[in-house]
């Protein structure tokens, strides 16, 4: 009977072990995405400052190419679309990752 008890006990503390690592992952590729989202938004400030007489440029490799400054604000319009979605899928629990004693 005890022996019953400890191994149903141990069962559910890898359980426990194995949700406190998937927390731990989510919070780290969250923290990620949320510096992203940051650094992208400061960026998208920056250039509604500028007008088209500036000149952008962007890193590609270990060269900076000139680049539109239409085209550099489409790019990072289009890179917060995405990492704001990203946040928001990550936010929301896929049913079949929940387990049943959940509910």
């Amino acid at each position: 009977m005890t022996e019953l008890i400890q191994k149903k006990l141990q069962g559910e503390v890898e359980k426990y072990q194995q949700l406190q690592k998937d927390l731990s992952k989510s919070m780290s590729g969250r923290q990620k995405l949320e510096a992203q989202l940051t650094e992208n938004n400061i960026v998208k400030e920056e250039l509604a400052l500028l007008d088209g007489s500036n000149v952008v440029f962007k890193l590609l490799g270990p060269v900076l190419v000139k680049q539109e400054l239409g085209e550099a604000r489409a790019t990072v319009g289009k890179r917060l679309d995405y990492i704001t979605a990203e946040i928001f899928l990550r936010t929301i629990p896929d049913p079949g990752d929940v387990p049943d004693s959940f509910f």
